[in-house]
């Protein structure tokens, strides 16, 4: 468990399911944008195996992905691309997909701040 400052009004240990399941996703979209960094320059039709971008801890999926693809799903930091039946209704929302990958989008409050908060590009 990592501990960070406390926000709004929570001491550190008072980490909710909800914020525990976005630092999973943070943690494997950092993950994915070093993968990105390493194709820098490359044709955006260049295809990449990220990790899924899931809440699950012990997630271990793969996503086939296009340079493209994975730069759309960064223009928002609350989004994310995980494998469709990863999806975790009460924290998340489909809005886009295809038959590799579903771009999902934290819903507002716990999960959206943390995308947000802990988001690489800043």
């Amino acid at each position: 468990l990592e501990l960070r400052p406390a926000a709004a009004g929570r001491t550190p240990l008072m980490i909710s399911r909800e914020e525990r399941m976005a630092r999973n996703e943070v943690a494997s979209r950092e993950f994915n944008e070093e993968i990105e960094e390493a194709y820098e320059g490359e044709p955006p039709s260049n295809r990449l195996d990220i990790v899924c971008e899931c809440a699950l801890k012990m997630c271990d999926r793969t996503i086939d992905i296009t340079m493209a693809e994975y730069r759309m799903v960064r223009t928002d930091p609350r989004q994310f691309a995980i494998v469709p039946e990863h999806l975790i209704g009460d924290i998340e929302r489909i809005i886009s997909g295809n038959d590799r990958f579903a771009v999902v989008r934290k819903r507002e409050g716990t999960p959206a701040e943390v995308a947000m908060e802990e988001n690489p590009r800043g």
